[in-house]
């Protein structure tokens, strides 16, 4: 029987060991590399444990998914008070692109942003955590596939090490779930359904971000000029809002949501805002240095992260299927890397829109 203390000293060493793995892995990018892609993991750890402890004690996800979405819009306009109101305004309007530019690039964002959010929480009531877990593996997979088809070529050995990650994935989630008895659950069909149209809205918020930052590496928009991490977000963040705002007050009393408020949970509210702003903005600054398949891979490492403090804080049981899971998973981030470096990719995607980014901070 493994003590309380040897269980969080195991905890801590294995979170170390993973993130000592994404350093080995991104080596080659330089200290920049290594810290977003550290900082994604720990707000996805984060952002998680957070949740799952206000859901214990607070049953309106709609409500606090529009307040996320309302921190990051207020965050995004913070940013550019600086560079004055007349910058802040074109960002915010895109008044330097077309109206067809527009349509076909921050609507879909504004709406599969927050419907990822959605599509998910409304699986978790018919099919529950392990199903939902299991349905998202096919998230690597998925945003390659959407990837290639908008233009972005991967080489044969990254094609290989997204099914590697991708069946590490798969162990992960079936080493968190003891038993799933969703067999005879009358809505599981639907259930599965919603998890799915979930990792199908991750993958297309993915791709569009991935595609308006890094235009050069897809064949249909190399003349593109690329988008900064902070003008995609501030374009899209009030649109996200307006549709979370929607959604909550279609499926939600918000009188009743700011009712059952109180000072514990207010507080836990308020630090889930901090952690989920987090989150967002170091999601895409990780993508914008890895690309779309290669962030997404890495951001499944905050599951490993999380069973071990559940184990050492929680009293949960680490499977060694998931520490199986985690090995194979980082495996096939590193054969990403090389594929990436086989196929003459440079060690950072960095472009016009980057330094333009850089200079300002």
């Amino acid at each position: 029987m493994v003590s309380t203390a040897q269980a969080q000293v195991l905890a801590s060493a294995t979170a170390c060991c993973i993130f000592a793995a994404i350093a080995m892995i991104l080596r080659k990018r330089g200290g920049y590399v290594v810290g977003i892609a550290m900082f994604f993991v720990s707000c996805l750890v984060t952002t998680q444990l957070l949740m799952s402890r206000l859901s214990l004690h607070y049953k309106h996800p709609g409500f606090v998914t529009m307040l996320h979405f309302g921190c990051v819009w207020v965050v995004s306009c913070a940013y550019w008070v600086p560079s004055g109101f007349s910058k802040w305004w074109s960002i915010q309007t895109s008044s330097n692109r077309s109206n067809e530019w527009f349509l076909r690039n921050i609507v879909p964002l504004a709406l599969s942003n927050p419907l990822t959010v959605v599509f998910n929480n409304t699986a978790l009531t018919y099919v529950g955590a392990g199903m939902c877990a299991i349905v998202g593996t096919l998230s690597p997979v998925s945003v390659a596939i959407f990837s290639w088809i908008c233009g972005h070529r991967l080489s044969f050995v990254s094609w290989n090490g997204i099914f590697i990650a991708f069946s590490g994935a798969l162990l992960i989630a079936f080493g968190e779930v003891n038993a799933i008895q969703v067999a005879n659950h009358s809505g599981w069909y639907l259930g599965v359904l919603f998890a799915l149209a979930s990792v199908g809205a991750r993958s297309l918020k993915i791709v569009i971000m991935d595609f308006l930052m890094a235009p050069t590496d897809y064949q249909s928009a190399a003349s593109s000029s690329p988008l900064s991490p902070m003008e995609l977000y501030s374009m899209q963040a009030p649109w996200c809002f307006v549709t979370a705002v929607i959604f909550a007050m279609a499926t939600e009393s918000i009188p009743a949501a700011l009712k059952h408020i109180t000072p514990e949970t207010g507080g836990l509210i308020l630090v889930t805002c901090v952690s989920a702003v987090a989150l967002n903005f170091a999601g895409i600054f990780a993508l914008k240095e890895l690309g779309a398949s290669s962030q997404q891979i890495i951001g499944k490492l905050n599951t490993i992260c999380v069973a071990a403090i559940s184990m050492a804080f929680l009293g949960e049981q680490l499977s060694r299927l998931v520490l199986l899971g985690s090995t194979v998973v980082l495996s096939g981030a590193a054969v990403v890397e090389l594929g990436k470096d086989s196929n003459g990719d440079p060690a950072k995607r960095l472009g016009a829109a980057d330094d333009l980014e850089r200079a300002k901070m």
